[in-house]
């Protein structure tokens, strides 16, 4: 049985707890119906007092509170019969199918090892000379082959290959020697 409650001044407003404990059967009942078999009505009946609560201040009175709860029943009802059939459609909830699709982007540990490993270059970097540092710059990160260095820096390409080795062996160097720091 639903006590209807006739609200029209703002000194007659009833509390969420009120509210619940008057229309709860009857939100259950009309979830039951609307939400239909693939829906856990307790969910939408939690989602309607939810809303109820979250907008109670809004009521004007004007209709019975019974029709505005129904029409956010029907709301969360038709919200939830989408979010299952996309459910089934999908094999799971969102967070089911997202926890197994690849992210197309770096995770914010790969982003933090990045950054971690170019801090740790840019310091070996500024306590090496400034040809090796070229060298390493344009052969390794430009992606630069020997005849094309020679020719950026007016450099014998047998020349290259020697300074280039050199600026390894440094950088490795200098690298292990952080590492142990």
């Amino acid at each position: 049985m639903v006590v209807e409650l006739k609200l029209t001044r703002v000194e007659d407003r009833v509390d969420i707890e009120t509210l619940y404990r008057s229309h709860v059967s009857a939100v259950t009942r009309w979830a039951g119906f609307l939400a239909g078999p693939s829906v856990d009505v307790e969910d939408v009946v939690q989602d309607v007092f939810l809303v109820a609560h979250r907008r109670l201040h809004e009521f004007r009175g004007e209709a019975k509170i019974t029709t505005w709860l129904f029409r956010i029943t029907e709301n969360v009802s038709r919200k939830k019969r989408h979010q299952a059939k996309w459910r089934r459609f999908l094999g799971g909830s969102a967070e089911d199918v997202a926890g197994e699709v690849e992210s197309r982007g770096p995770t914010p540990l790969d982003v933090l090892e990045k950054r971690r490993a170019r801090l740790q270059i840019e310091r070996i970097f500024r306590k090496m000379s400034d040809r090796d540092r070229t060298l390493l710059v344009l052969f390794e990160m430009d992606g630069r082959s020997g005849e094309e260095i020679a020719e950026l820096t007016g450099t014998k390409l047998s020349t290259v290959w020697v300074y280039l080795h050199r600026a390894r062996a440094t950088f490795l160097r200098l690298l292990e020697k952080e590492e142990r720091a």
